[in-house]
């Protein structure tokens, strides 16, 4: 009994903590959403969402969102050169199932490592929109 009597404000404590981590966390994204939503354009919408080791990459429809300390450093989806991904072994891929990072080459090179679900959504949509881009490229030139 004497034991339980000394467990008990240990567990209180670990409780309280529990309980501080999980506001922290609750309030680190709600001011990710607020900075967010004041780098946005008008009539700019989010994509897709995913979270880095340093940071979060995010899709928009105009743009292409990479998180810092200091702020937010966008890459306009028009401004992108290039985009490929790399595998397991080290090699170009263009699945991006087997992709385990994708590199953007724009004015400078961004690269954003696969973490998950959210990498994969990302992937996909910015390959189409690059290669939707590159074709009316082509078009233009044609015409001209």
């Amino acid at each position: 009994m004497e034991y339980l009597l000394a467990l008990l404000p240990l567990a209180a404590l670990l409780l309280a903590l529990k309980n501080a981590l999980y506001k922290r966390k609750l309030g680190k994204q709600r001011d990710f959403a607020r900075r967010l939503e004041t780098v946005l354009l008008p009539r700019e919408t989010v994509k897709v969402i995913c979270p880095q080791k340093k940071g979060r990459a995010v899709l928009t429809s105009k743009r292409v969102l990479f998180e810092t300390k200091t702020g937010f450093t966008a890459v306009n989806i028009k401004d992108i050169k290039r985009i490929h991904g790399l595998s397991e072994a080290g090699k170009k891929t263009t699945s991006v199932q087997k992709m385990v990072s994708l590199t953007i080459k724009a004015n400078e090179e961004y690269s954003i490592v696969n973490t998950g679900e959210e990498f994969l959504d990302l992937a996909k949509q910015l390959t189409a929109k690059v290669k939707k881009q590159n074709e009316k490229k082509k078009v233009k030139k044609e015409t001209k």
